[in-house]
């Protein structure tokens, strides 16, 4: 494999910090890519912030993350693109968060299981079912994994809202 062809998964790294990696060690070396963490905003789940509150999504927006703001995430795309080194992002559109519920995001959103204000409320979701099935797709496809409430992507008006993050993050210089 060409170096060109090799990419990097900085799990939970801070943006500030994966900019300079970018300049010090991948753009040197040869790396292709940088995978981040996803950067929109998440639950926050005290007392111990596990990883997976990450993965827990409140809103697209990517004013802040535990991994920093977004003017921060901006810089960190240029500074990349600028020694070589593309980003990109794990992006989590199945699913919303579902606990706490009701909580605060990391951007200060406030929510609570089916109903994220501007973004997402209850019709916007498969009916609550529980993923038990393996064997079957449909089961696995539209019912809830963890009790996290699951997006109809069925529906038009999902799509456009999961593809608008999308086409933010592409707009911004994220890779992929």
């Amino acid at each position: 494999m060409a170096a060109g062809d090799v990419f990097v998964h900085l799990f939970e790294w801070k943006w500030t910090d994966i900019a300079t990696e970018c300049e010090i060690v991948l753009g040197p070396a040869g790396f292709k890519a940088v995978q981040v963490s996803p950067p929109q905003e998440h639950s926050v789940q005290p007392p111990t912030y596990p990883w997976s509150e990450r993965y827990q999504p409140v809103s697209y927006s990517i004013a802040r993350s535990r991994s920093g703001t977004q003017a921060e995430f901006v810089d960190m795309v240029q500074r990349c693109k600028a020694v070589g080194v593309d980003i990109y992002v794990d992006a989590v559109i199945n699913h919303m968060t579902n606990y706490p519920s009701p909580g605060v995001g990391s951007n200060g959103t406030a929510y609570s299981k089916y109903d994220y204000p501007g973004l997402y409320g209850a019709s916007d979701f498969h009916p609550p079912c529980t993923v038990n099935n393996y064997q079957s797709a449909a089961n696995v496809q539209d019912c809830e994994l963890f009790s996290l409430p699951d997006l109809n992507t069925g529906l038009p008006s999902v799509r456009q809202k999961i593809a608008g993050y999308l086409i933010m993050l592409a707009r911004l210089g994220v890779a992929g």
